[in-house]
């Protein structure tokens, strides 16, 4: 009787054991608000953010965000106070930091300008020449030469500040990703929506990446398992599903 007893035990405990070591692996993820693309007040907190959500989910990983202004939110994620950032671009310096995992999507960057204003040039080293003023965020990334032209700069914490101050004609530039600058002149400075337009063509397609701190080594194959959900996802068609139902067009 006490032998069958124990064996009935360890029947019982050995399903709870098996379903405590498959219990999903949990990441903190520090994140900006960059809508339409990801934002805490975004349905599933945005497209980008789904798209990490589910890669991860079907590699056993369950994710927690924390929002934060993006040049924080990059700043803790470098010191590994979270596991990483959202999303980011990429740049020498920053692989320096982090891990990058494989192409999320592309941003489409744009000059925006007010639409009574009639800017041309050939190169940036033109509009330094021609004294023109660039609004932009602290720790963004910026098209190669844009910085190193000389032209004058003003940093602002977010996309919102630095197209208020160009309709305000503090700045006569701002380098932003198209679809974010529609979707805050439309639902957070509609006041401003007919002073701004922007320049064609595009500066640049720019990948946005998940980004992992390098100071936690586990991270190198967090990257791993998130490519491999990624290509899952993708090859499912949810990735495309994501895309068409969470990201607006304009």
């Amino acid at each position: 009787m006490v032998m069958f007893c124990r064996l009935l035990l360890v029947f019982l405990l050995v399903p709870l054991m098996v379903a405590a070591g498959a219990r999903a692996e949990v990441i903190r993820l520090a994140s900006s608000n960059y809508y339409p693309h990801y934002g805490e007040q975004l349905a599933q907190q945005g497209a980008t953010i789904e798209i990490i959500r589910q890669a991860f989910a079907l590699q056993g990983v369950q994710l927690e965000i924390e929002f934060l202004p993006f040049a924080r939110a990059l700043y803790e994620s470098q010191q590994g106070n979270y596991s990483g950032l959202v999303a980011a671009w990429y740049s020498d310096k920053r692989a320096e930091h982090f891990y990058f995992s494989q192409q999320l999507y592309a941003n489409q960057i744009v000059f925006f300008k007010r639409k009574n204003d009639k800017i041309s040039y050939q190169n940036f080293l033109d509009l330094a020449r021609q004294q023109r003023r660039l609004g932009v965020v602290q720790g963004y990334a910026q098209p190669a030469g844009l910085m190193e032209s000389g032209i004058k700069t003003i940093q602002v914490a977010t996309d919102q500040q630095a197209l208020a101050m160009l309709a305000l004609q503090r700045v006569d530039l701002v380098p932003a990703d198209l679809l974010n600058a529609l979707y805050l002149l439309e639902n957070k400075l509609p006041q401003h929506r007919q002073q701004l337009d922007w320049l064609t063509p595009a500066l640049e397609q720019r990948p946005m990446y998940l980004v992992l701190s390098k100071k936690d080594p586990a991270n190198q194959q967090r990257i791993e398992r998130f490519n491999l959900g990624l290509q899952q996802l993708r090859a499912s068609g949810q990735y495309q599903q994501i895309l068409d139902s969470l990201l607006p067009q304009y």
